[in-house]
């Protein structure tokens, strides 16, 4: 069975395994575009949108709600957003959203110009709370990468730094 599927719904869980990663991944350019333009206030109106199809137990506060955009390379963005704090397995801390349009496909390689990567609260098998670097990809399969020792958003830039070299 898919872990995801065994996860308690919340707001926060579909905004950023669902919403998000869908919008993006179908429409990078324009994403960026309106990120760029209206920032938290268009981040807002899909976390408002998402809240719309759930029950009233299952929404929470978008306090937290933030992004920037990074550059760390020529042609690339990363849009970082932070997103309200995590109390259900599942949910998220940061989510990267990865945008590299200028990447070649060549007959042997399809080429990813986009990719997702949040960071989760989840727990090891002990327990023992773990944040989990995970990958949303276009069909919303979620692939565990790693696990890092704190879910501060520079260790998780760097985690998105590091599964983005390849």
């Amino acid at each position: 069975m898919d872990r995801s599927t065994t996860i308690q719904q919340s707001q926060q869980k579909d905004y950023a395994a669902q919403a998000l990663p869908d919008l993006f991944h179908h429409t990078p350019a324009e994403f960026m575009f309106l990120l760029e333009r209206d920032g938290t206030k268009f981040l807002r109106f899909y976390w408002d949108q998402v809240g719309k199809k759930l029950a009233q137990e299952q929404l929470i506060s978008p306090f937290g709600l933030n992004f920037e955009i990074r550059q760390p390379l020529r042609g690339s963005k990363i849009a970082l957003i932070t997103l309200p704090k995590p109390h259900l397995e599942g949910e998220a801390y940061f989510e990267a959203l990865i945008f590299r349009p200028h990447r070649v496909t060549t007959f042997f390689r399809v080429s990813d110009t986009t990719k997702v990567i949040a960071l989760e609260y989840d727990f090891d098998s002990l327990g023992n709370e773990r944040p989990l670097v995970v990958e949303w990809d276009k069909k919303l399969h979620r692939e565990p990468l790693r696990s890092i020792s704190e879910p501060a958003k520079e260790e998780f830039y760097k985690a998105v730094l590091e599964e983005i070299k390849n």
